[in-house]
């Protein structure tokens, strides 16, 4: 359309008045039709939607010169400043109108946002259908449509007159109480949110908006009082902040990215952030939470047992933190145990890929005017807030897991929701705040004192030595290298120092024997529940005389010794039922064939089958005592 000018009263587009209305308005003065409205497009749209400036292609700009208006008198003349996500969330999808606006000749797009019930300029209360029970409608898409512009297609209701098409009886001052709803909604529109935030907002999930207007609050965005009351469950909201980064200085033991890739702000670096954060809370619950989880794992993989899992994860705090660490990083990285257990493969093995709703959560949603640093920096909180709850999930799988004596780590569907990992941010001059709803503390092993530890260990050296003493003390027979074999008293240790050692070498096992040394300097060795020891200068000679002489001691005596028992035995249940014979064939080919990771679905599955039809025997409940420690998910949070 060749720009001209439109029959128009300049200065009577009051602040905030709708687009919508506004070209109705030039509609009914210039009898416009589809080609005389400006468009983005190249050619005449054949239907506008008023309601959307992207969506209806209105070039704003040229409406605004063919009007005489200035371009700002169309802030918030549509509620497109919003995030798509928020405008889903927020406004209802067609105009809502106050009749006594209406009747002074304005309308604003802000009557469409879904909480606001009532007009704050007038007091009544907000209406999205005409007298004949049909919706207004905001877009034009026929000739028709534009003939009538400025009524209801049943002509019961008029949006201006005469008068009111030409200027609004409503003075500028009488919009002043709108202001508040367009600073909260303004506010709103800069917060930093993840994409899993966003995509529930568009699927208007049930409490994400409740969720949304709570958690903004206390990053300072104030609610209008003219807008419904929610209610939103009580959370305990975490903040942390960061500062402006020119008041930073530079970090000197690992800098962090500068500006100089700004450009290059693509979802693969906030990936490449949030697996630097994944991999040094990995090290810290490595080193920290479950020191010897490595450990507790193998000997799960060597089991291949879910029940005998479950009743090591029920019995030990230690095996639940390690079956809790084992969860967490399977629903973290995906294939991680082809590179961690039973053995660390070097860094060289990582491929940098975190799960989908990792990856959602650390995406940054309305961050595009933040600098590199700021964005590494909520990278790395977001990625730390989805890792917590992440790591919760895996506590309440483990603590079911204990609670039933059945382990199962086949690889299921997250048990997060959006909430559990949902954050906001909000980035100011004076720095970016950062705001999650809940907290992850990871419980670091139980740890005591230098001073404890040698006080621990001098009380197992005493009971070792005095357990040693009580079944050797008296005659015994002695072989040494000066006086051959004779018959004496038992030598006692010199100190507590008594080490408990298998005689290798041995044809028919590897029987025990202890070995300390005497106060004159020599060593002895001594058989274990037998009256037979030996005397040398060094501990490697006292073996080997104590290996020579007991077997020369059962050639001429006649005497067999004493055999500890390497290992405990125990006879099987026996296991007739055919749930049961799957079970036990299933445990063992996967033992066998190393198949505790590719063939868990089929354990758990056995295990279940083999548990409906066998009658466990009675258990103790919900408590039960764990090396010390309650059972309950509350020692792991």
């Amino acid at each position: 359309m060749p720009e001209r000018c439109l029959a128009w009263h300049r200065g009577s587009v009051l602040p905030y008045a709708s687009l919508w209305h506004t070209v109705l308005r030039a509609c009914a003065l210039n009898a416009l039709y589809p080609a005389d409205l400006p468009t983005t497009g190249a050619r005449p749209a054949q239907s506008l939607d008023l309601f959307d400036i992207q969506a209806g292609k209105i070039d704003v700009a040229a409406l605004a010169r063919a009007l005489g208006e200035p371009p700002e008198v169309f802030r918030w003349s549509t509620l497109d400043a919003l995030p798509d996500p928020l405008r889903v969330a927020l406004a209802v999808p067609q105009p809502r109108v106050c009749l006594a606006c209406l009747a002074a000749g304005y309308h604003s797009a802000l009557f469409s946002v879904a909480l606001l019930d009532a007009c704050p300029i007038h007091h009544t209360a907000l209406v999205g259908r005409c007298h004949c029970g049909a919706p207004f409608d905001a877009a034009l898409r026929s000739l028709a449509d534009f003939r009538i512009a400025g009524s209801c297609p049943c002509g019961q209701l008029h949006f201006f007159t005469h008068e009111t098409c030409r200027r609004s009886t409503m003075t500028p001052d009488m919009t002043h109480a709108l202001t508040a709803v367009v600073a909260w909604l303004h506010s709103l529109s800069q917060l930093i949110r993840p994409s899993r935030l966003d995509l529930a907002l568009s699927q208007q999930a049930p409490g994400s908006l409740e969720w949304l207007i709570t958690t903004a609050q206390s990053l300072g965005i104030a609610y209008p009082a003219c807008l419904r009351h929610t209610i939103s469950a009580s959370a305990r909201i975490e903040t942390v902040a960061y500062g402006s980064p020119s008041r930073l200085a530079p970090h000197r033991d690992r800098p962090s990215p500068t500006d100089a890739q700004e450009s290059e702000r693509t979802p693969l670096s906030q990936t490449v952030s949030a697996f630097d954060a994944y991999r040094a809370i990995a090290r810290h619950v490595r080193r920290h939470v479950a020191p010897d989880g490595d450990l507790w794992i193998s000997r799960f993989m060597d089991s291949c047992d879910p029940i005998e899992i479950g009743e090591l994860i029920c019995h030990s705090r230690n095996a639940q933190t390690a079956f809790i660490t084992m969860l967490w990083a399977r629903s973290v990285e995906p294939g991680v145990e082809r590179r961690r257990w039973p053995h660390r493969l070097p860094a060289s093995g990582f491929n940098n890929t975190l799960a989908e709703i990792v990856a959602d959560d650390c995406r940054l949603c309305g961050a595009d005017n933040a600098d590199t640093r700021t964005r590494h920096w909520l990278t790395c909180h977001a990625a730390r807030v989805s890792l917590g709850a992440l790591w919760r999930d895996a506590q309440a799988r483990a603590s079911g897991a204990a609670r039933f004596r059945l382990a199962t780590w086949y690889s299921v569907s997250p048990g997060t929701s959006w909430r559990d990992s949902a954050w906001l941010a909000l980035a100011t001059p004076h720095g970016v705040r950062f705001v999650a709803e809940t907290s992850t503390n990871l419980p670091t092993a139980p740890y005591t004192s230098k001073t404890r530890r040698k006080a621990a260990h001098s009380t197992h050296e005493l009971a070792r030595r005095n357990a040693m003493w009580a079944t050797c003390h008296g005659s015994c027979l002695s072989w040494s290298e000066a006086n051959s074999w004779h018959v004496i008293d038992a030598i006692s240790p010199v100190d507590f120092d008594v080490r408990h050692r298998r005689l290798l070498g041995w044809r028919n096992g590897r029987p025990w024997c202890w070995l300390y040394r005497t106060a004159d300097g020599h060593f002895v060795a001594r058989w274990d529940h037998a009256p037979l020891q030996v005397l040398a200068a060094t501990p490697g000679a006292a073996l080997a005389a104590l290996r020579r002489c007991a077997l020369e001691y059962q050639r001429i005596c006649k005497v067999v010794l004493p055999f500890a028992p390497s290992f405990s035995t125990a006879a099987p249940a026996p296991m007739e039922t055919r749930p049961a014979l799957h079970y036990r064939f299933s445990v063992d080919a996967a033992r066998s064939n190393e198949g505790f990771w590719r063939d868990a679905r089929i354990l758990a599955e056995a295990a279940h089958k083999y548990r409906s039809t066998y009658v466990l025997p009675q258990r103790t409940g919900a408590g039960t005592p764990i090396d010390g420690m309650v059972t309950s998910i509350n020692n792991f949070s």
